[in-house]
């Protein structure tokens, strides 16, 4: 009975939400891309844990500051995994030329898709069908 019960606990500990206080989120402009128009930055994430994690499950949401006011969010998320002491980096995009940003953890339900959506359902038309020939 306690050989059963030994991979509850196992899945009973691990947690979805990584431990942020193990993690640590830096951004920086990533100049060779960066125009008079846009701003790519560059988001990374460092594992200082003893856990690998899913990229998919590191949601972050970056914010371009202007005289200390966030003028425009973008969320995302990391592919891969993070190993104990590895990095992961992901580019994210700003719609104009910022010059200073910051990164903090997201919550999964708060997105970590990196665009929005518009009012449509998503859902794709069906093609046309070809007319016969007259």
């Amino acid at each position: 009975m306690g050989f059963l019960a030994f991979p509850f606990l196992v899945l009973a500990s691990l947690s979805s939400e990584p431990p942020w206080s193990d993690l640590t989120l830096a951004i920086e402009i990533e100049a060779g891309y960066s125009s008079d128009q846009v701003a790519v930055c560059r988001v990374r994430v460092v594992n200082h844990g003893a856990h690998t994690w899913p990229g998919r499950t590191l949601h972050f949401e970056a914010r371009a500051l202007d005289g200390g006011v966030v003028v425009e969010r973008v969320r995302g998320r990391f592919g891969l995994s993070l190993p104990p002491g590895g990095m992961l980096e992901t580019l994210v995009g700003f719609s104009a030329p910022y010059t200073r940003f910051e990164v903090a953890p997201a919550a999964a339900s708060d997105g970590g898709g990196t665009r929005k959506r518009s009012g449509k359902s998503g859902k794709r038309s069906k093609p046309a069908k070809p007319r016969p020939p007259k």
